[in-house]
């Protein structure tokens, strides 16, 4: 009995132009695509902040126990990976982003609550997909991965701006 050919059941794929690209390329075009969408959308909001409030959205069942009296969402992330300053030791955590007239929250599964004030924030960066907030006022820093990083920039500078005019006013 003759044992049957390795080869005669492997499938080839089709060469097309994109599966002639090697794989690193094919991801860094992907990411830039995503990225210009991002800067597209980012762009978007920035005109609409300018003569609009942020949205008041609904609470989900992950973020309502931890919200305040009259505190509003007013954006969300469904995934946001926080990493902690750099050398800090602290494991990435996967949550729940929720940005709030008050502060910025992550809900991660254990449930563990990350709360940050709005106005303890004095830089936001975008750097591929990526969100640095630098809390200058204790020297650290924090690492956002999720979506639509420059939307999120956008529309946390307007939350703080608006935070820091009612403190103000």
């Amino acid at each position: 009995m003759q044992s049957p050919d390795p080869q005669a059941e492997l499938v080839v794929p089709s060469r097309t132009a994109d599966a002639e690209q090697p794989i690193a390329m094919r991801d860094a075009q992907r990411i830039a695509d995503r990225i210009g969408q991002d800067e597209a959308a980012a762009d978007e909001a920035r005109q609409r902040y300018r003569s609009e409030v942020l949205p008041s959205l609904t609470p989900d069942e992950r973020v309502r126990p931890w919200l305040r009296e009259g505190e509003v969402v007013h954006a969300t992330r469904e995934h946001a990976l926080l990493e902690g300053a750099p050398n800090s030791g602290e494991p990435a955590r996967d949550g729940g982003l929720y940005l709030t007239n008050q502060r910025l929250l992550h809900v991660d599964a254990r449930p563990h609550l990350g709360q940050w004030a709005l106005e303890e924030f004095e830089e936001m960066v975008a750097a591929l997909e990526r969100l640095l907030l630098v809390r200058l006022r204790d020297g650290s820093d924090l690492v956002l991965e999720t979506d639509g990083p420059r939307r999120l920039r956008v529309e946390l500078a307007t939350a703080v701006r608006t935070a820091r005019g009612a403190a103000a006013g």
